[in-house]
Formats: C-alpha cells, sequence, structure tokens
C-alpha cells in the first residue's frame, strides 16, 4: 500500500463505470497529472468466486468474492448485491479460515478470476487500471457511499471526469470481467 485509503473504500453502495481501452498509460500519464496519488501498484489479484451448490446467490444478482492481491498481502470478501450498486467489503488477515468457514456453510467455488491492477485516488475518486490476459484492458472509476439516493448525481460525476480523461462514452463496458470470460473463454487463472 502506498497511500492511506482513507474513506475512499467505506459504504454500502459503489457506483462505477467500467471503460474499454486499447492502452493503459494514457489514462495513467493524466490521472497522474492530475495529482491522483497511488494506492496499490502491480499487484496480480484473484478473485474467488463463491455460491450455495443451488448457485441461489446467482440466481439472486448476488455475489460472493474472496479477493487475493499480490504482491500487497490485502485479502478482501466482497459481498455484492443484489443489483449492480450494493457493495460491502472488509479486509481479512488471511483468506484460509473465511474459505473453510464458507465452505462449512456449504459455499462452493464457482470461478476464479485474474488481474493485473493498479489503484490510485483522485479527489472523491477511485481509478482502477486493469488488464486481464485474454480480455485485454480496462479503466475502472468508481466512488463508495452509504446515500443510495446520491448515486444519479455520482453519475454524472464519474461521466464528467471520465470525459476529461478521454474516455468516451462508448467505451463503456457494461458487463463484468465474469461475464465477458463466459463469453470469451477463461483467461489465465
Amino acid at each position: 500500500m502506498l497511500c492511506d485509503p482513507g474513506d475512499h473504500f467505506k459504504g454500502r453502495y459503489e457506483f462505477e463505470r467500467q471503460y474499454r481501452v486499447d492502452l493503459l498509460e494514457p489514462v495513467r500519464s493524466k490521472i497522474l497529472s492530475m495529482g491522483a496519488v497511488a494506492f496499490t501498484l502491480g499487484n496480480v489479484e484473484t478473485d474467488i468466486f463463491l455460491d450455495l451448490s443451488d448457485g441461489r446467490l446467482a440466481s439472486n444478482d448476488q455475489q460472493q468474492v474472496m479477493r487475493l492481491m499480490q504482491p500487497s498481502g490485502r485479502v478482501l470478501w466482497i459481498c455484492k448485491g443484489p443489483g449492480s450498486d450494493r457493495c460491502v467489503a472488509m479486509d481479512l488477515d488471511g483468506p484460509d479460515k473465511a474459505l473453510e468457514m464458507l465452505t462449512a456453510l456449504g459455499f462452493v467455488e464457482t470461478g476464479r478470476l485474474v488481474k493485473d491492477r493498479d489503484i490510485y485516488f483522485a479527489g472523491d475518486f477511485h481509478i482502477t487500471l486493469d488488464r486481464l490476459d485474454g480480455l485485454g484492458c480496462f479503466i475502472e472509476i468508481a466512488v463508495m457511499t452509504d446515500d443510495a439516493d446520491s448515486l444519479p448525481d455520482w453519475e454524472k460525476r464519474i461521466a464528467e471526469f471520465a470525459g476529461g480523461l478521454g474516455l468516451d462514452p462508448l467505451q463503456i463496458e457494461t458487463r463484468s470481467y465474469r461475464a465477458m470470460i463466459g463469453e470469451e473463454g477463461s483467461p489465465r487463472a
């Protein structure tokens, strides 16, 4: 970790926009020229997706994800949904006991996803620069909040910020990486 995340990852709701790009470097240069601060650089993140054996979470538009980050050593337990904006995450000391507990409760691994990720903070936003073998490069601009009523305002603010980075609304990718993998084949895992 290069800086303190402060309140960047606090909140029950996450509003994000993901953009597919050809290259990460032009956007990285722009955010750095704006004074963005690096949070984590050069991480390889492995997301382990979990569901109950009957697929109940997926059918309810929910996800349980254990995220392992190296070399930063962070481990996150992430609960997304129902819906695209609901997101709760917590840091863990390690994945082993949490995975053991979830398995004891009937959860099974339903897939893995590996990505190279850098995270920056610029104002209220956290910006991720992702590269996934087999899928390409992506920029995600996001904010966390406890105020569901503020989400439409955040949508506008993120669109304006993205425009300032030279990102075009036509580059927006609405599918999750997991959905893209299902459609395009499995990247490294």
